[in-house]
C-alpha cells in the first residue's frame, strides 16, 4: 500500500482509525502492566513476559497492512566518470605505502582522501538527489526540533567538568595518546591499552591544543560529549531520511535520544563509546534508504559512512555483518520481486560498491590490519575466546548472553560502574514499554510485507547486541552498555513507532486542528509524557549514578591539589612521589591533573626514599591510610618531616602526605 509524505498515512485515513487507536492503548497499558511489576518486583516471573506477549498480539492486531517505511522507485542512474574512478584507483596504493609503519603522513592521507573523493564523483554520489520525497517544515516542528537540541545540550554539557569527577585509567590512557599526537606523534591505530581507533584521540588532540583545554579531563568528556550531540541529529535523519518516516516521527525518535540515560552516560563518559551510536546512524541512514529506494548513490555513501565509523569505536565492525545480510534480503525480496525497477546487473553492481566503497575509506587501518593483525584483533579475539586458554562451552555460553543481554533493556543492565549505574536496566520504564509495542510494530509489517528494510531494522537489534553477547570468554562484561551501544539509533527509532501511531490515530479520531482545545490537550500529554522520560532518565544519572560514581572511582584530582598547594614549599611537582599501593590511584592521572602529562613519580617502597637512584629528591611522599606501616618507616626516615592527612570528599579515600621542606 503506498505511504502518504505529506500528512497522515491513508491506512489511518479510513475509518480503521478506531480500531487501530483502541488496540494500540490496550496494548500500551497492558506492556506498562508489566513494566510495573518488573519495577516494583511484585507478582510471578512469568507475568511481565505473559503480559508483553498479549501487547505483542494487540499491535500486531492492529497493525493490519501497514507498512513501516515508505518506498520508493529507483531513479536512473547516470553513467560513470570512468576518468574520476580511474583516478581514484590509481590513489589508492599511495594511500597504502603512506600509511606504513602505522602513521599517517600528509602525502598517503591526501591520497587517501583524493581517492575516496574521486571514487564518490566518479559514481556520482556527490551528485544532489532529484525526486526525493519532500515534507514542508511546520513551524511546530521546527521550534520542536531546536527545543529537542537545547535539551540534548543540557543533558550532555552541564556540569561536564565536575561529572564524572575523576578520571580511571582507560581515561589516562586515552589523554596519554592525545598527547604523543600533540608532542608530533600521528599514529593510525593507538597501540595502547591493548589498541584502539583514531578518531577520538585526535579530536581530544585538537580540543586539547588549538581550542585551548589542555590535555585534562574536562578536554575527554568535550569531545565525548560533542561526538553524541552530533548523533541526536542523525537520529532525526535516520528516521525521516533512512526509513522515509513523516517530521513528527522523526522527532519522536530524536528526543527519545536526547533524553535517553544511556546515551548520556556514554556521551559524557570521556570514552570512544559514543562513536558507536555515532558510526551506526550515520551508516543506517545511507543504507535503509538504499534499501527502499534503491539508488546507487545510497549504497555508495553507506559504504562511505561505514569506512567512517570502522575509524571510531572498535564494536562498529559487527555492522558490516549487518549489511551484507540487508543487502541479501534486498537482493531476495526487492530485487528478485521486481520491486527496484533495476536490471540484475545495476542490482548487483550496487551491492559491490557498498564494500568497495568501505575498503577505500578503510585504506589506512587496513594497511595497519595486514601488518599487526594480532594487535588490531586483540581486544575482540580475547573477549570471545578469553586470555587464559580457558575452555568454554560456546553454544551454551552464546544462549546465556543473548538472554542475559536482552534483559538490559527492561531487567537487569550492566554491572560496570564507571559506565552506567551497576544493574539498572538501560532503558527507562516508559521507552521500555514503548520498545516493545514499537518491535510488534515492526514485526507487524516484516510478516505482512517481507520487505527488506523492515526486516534489516528488526534484524539490525540482535545484530548491534553481538559485540556484548560475544564476550564468551568474559560473561560478567555481558551485557555491556559500551558494547552494546551501537544499538542505541535502533532501539530508539523503534521506541518511537507507537507514540507516532498513537498521535496519527488520535488526530483521525478527534482531529487536534478542528479545536485549540484539543490541540493544546494534545500537546500537553504528549509533554508530560516527555516530561516523565527526561525526569526518569535524569534522576539517575545526575543523582545515584553521580553519586555512585564519585564513591568509586580514585580521587586523583584531590591528591593532585594537595600536591601542587606544598609544590613551592618542597621545590616543584618534581620532588613530589607517589607509594606505589595496590588498586590505589593512577599515579599519571595525578600528573595529567596537575598539568603534566608526563609526571609519573612512584615510589615502590617506602624504604628506598633516600637512595641516591632517585631524582630528583623526593620531598613529598603520598601515601593511603591503608600504608601504616610505610607511614611509619618514613616518618622514622623522615624525623623532621612533617606529617598531614587530608579529607577527602569521599571519607574512605582519604590520604597522607609527609612533607619535608626544601633546603
Amino acid at each position: 500500500m503506498p505511504f502518504d509524505f505529506f500528512g497522515t498515512p491513508p491506512w489511518v485515513r479510513r475509518s480503521s482509525a478506531d480500531h487501530l487507536w483502541v488496540l494500540l492503548l490496550l496494548a500500551l497499558v497492558v506492556a506498562a502492566l508489566g513494566q510495573v511489576l518488573i519495577v516494583r518486583s511484585v507478582g510471578v516471573a512469568w507475568a511481565p513476559p505473559a503480559l508483553w506477549a498479549l501487547a505483542l498480539a494487540l499491535t500486531m492486531m492492529a497493525w493490519r497492512q501497514r507498512p513501516v517505511a515508505a518506498m520508493a522507485t529507483a531513479l536512473p542512474t547516470a553513467s560513470p566518470r570512468w576518468g574520476f574512478i580511474v583516478a581514484s584507483l590509481f590513489l589508492v596504493p599511495i594511500a597504502w605505502v603512506g600509511a606504513a609503519d602505522n602513521t599517517f603522513r600528509w602525502w598517503g592521507v591526501a591520497a587517501w582522501w583524493g581517492s575516496l573523493g574521486l571514487w564518490l564523483c566518479g559514481w556520482r554520489a556527490l551528485a544532489r538527489p532529484t525526486g526525493r520525497e519532500q515534507e514542508p517544515w511546520r513551524r511546530w516542528q521546527a521550534v520542536a526540533f531546536l527545543v529537542i537540541l537545547l535539551g540534548a545540550a543540557v543533558f550532555r554539557f552541564w556540569n561536564i567538568d565536575a561529572l564524572p569527577q575523576e578520571m580511571t585509567s582507560d581515561h589516562t590512557e586515552k589523554l596519554l595518546d592525545a598527547q604523543d599526537i600533540l608532542d608530533g606523534s600521528r599514529p593510525i591505530f593507538f597501540e595502547r591499552n591493548t589498541g584502539r581507533e583514531p578518531i577520538q584521540f585526535y579530536l581530544t588532540a585538537l580540543l586539547a591544543g588549538p581550542l585551548g583545554l589542555g590535555t585534562t579531563h574536562t578536554a575527554l568528556k568535550v569531545g565525548s560529549a560533542l561526538i553524541g550531540m552530533l548523533t541526536v541529529p542523525l537520529i532525526y535523519l535516520l528516521a525521516r531520511s533512512g526509513l522515509g518516516l513523516p517530521r513528527s516521527a522523526a522527532l519522536l525518535a530524536m528526543a527519545l535520544l536526547a533524553a535517553s540515560k544511556w546515551h548520556v552516560e556514554i556521551s559524557r563518559l570521556g570514552l570512544r563509546v559514543p562513536c558507536a551510536p555515532f558510526g551506526v546512524a550515520l551508516t543506517l541512514i545511507f543504507f535503509l534508504r538504499a534499501l527502499r529506494g534503491h539508488e546507487r548513490r545510497d549504497w555508495l555513501l553507506a559504504g562511505a559512512a561505514m569506512a567512517v565509523a570502522l575509524h571510531g569505536y572498535t564494536p562498529t565492525r559487527i555492522v558490516p555483518l549487518l549489511l551484507a545480510a540487508g543487502s541479501m534480503l534486498w537482493l531476495l525480496l526487492e530485487q528478485a520481486r521486481h520491486r527496484t525497477g533495476l536490471t540484475w546487473r545495476k542490482a548487483f553492481t550496487n551491492v559491490a560498491l557498498l564494500p568497495l566503497t568501505t575498503v577505500i575509506g578503510f585504506v589506512p587501518l587496513l594497511r595497519y590490519s595486514v601488518d599487526k593483525p594480532e594487535n588490531f584483533w586483540y581486544r575482540s579475539t580475547t573477549r570471545v575466546f578469553g586470555g587464559d586458554g580457558q575452555s568454554i562451552d560456546l553454544p551454551a555460553r552464546f544462549l546465556e548472553n543473548c538472554w542475559n543481554a536482552l534483559r538490559m533493556f527492561h531487567y537487569r543492565g550492566d554491572e560496570v560502574w564507571v559506565n552506567t549505574l551497576p544493574y539498572d536496566p538501560v532503558l527507562d520504564w516508559v521507552t521500555g514499554v514503548l520498545l516493545i509495542v514499537g518491535v510488534a510494530i515492526v514485526l507487524a509489517a516484516v510478516l505482512r510485507h517481507w520487505r527488506a528494510t523492515e526486516l534489516t531494522l528488526l534484524l539490525s537489534v540482535p545484530v548491534l547486541l553481538l559485540p556484548s553477547i560475544l564476550a564468551l570468554g568474559w560473561p560478567r562484561e555481558n551485557p555491556s552498555v559500551i558494547r552494546a551501544s551501537g544499538a542505541l539509533p535502533v532501539v530508539m527509532v523503534i521506541a518511537a513507532l507507537p507514540l507516532w501511531a498513537m498521535m496519527q490515530a488520535t488526530e483521525q479520531r478527534w482531529p487536534w486542528h478542528r479545536s485549540p482545545f484539543r490541540r493544546a490537550l494534545g500537546t500537553a500529554i504528549l509533554a508530560a509524557v516527555f516530561v516523565t522520560i527526561a525526569q526518569q532518565n535524569a534522576s539517575v544519572y545526575f543523582g545515584p549514578y553521580a553519586k555512585q560514581y564519585l564513591e568509586s572511582a580514585n580521587n586523583s584530582s584531590e591528591i593532585a591539589r594537595a600536591i601542587q598547594r606544598h609544590s613551592a614549599e618542597v621545590g616543584g611537582i618534581e620532588h613530589a612521589f607517589l607509594l606505589l599501593w595496590p588498586h590505589w590511584v593512577d599515579t599519571r592521572a595525578v600528573g595529567i591533573n596537575m598539568g603534566a602529562p608526563r609526571w609519573n613519580n612512584v615510589l615502590k617502597s617506602s624504604r628506598v626514599v633516600d637512595e641516591p637512584h632517585l631524582a630528583p629528591t623526593p620531598r613529598l611522599v603520598v601515601l593511603p591510610v591503608a600504608a601504616q606501616d610505610d607511614l611509619v618507616t618514613l616518618q622514622e626516615l623522615w624525623p623532621d618531616a612533617r606529617t598531614e592527612m587530608v579529607s577527602s570528599r569521599v571519607p574512605s579515600k582519604s590520604f597522607y602526605l609527609i612533607v619535608r621542606a626544601s633546603r
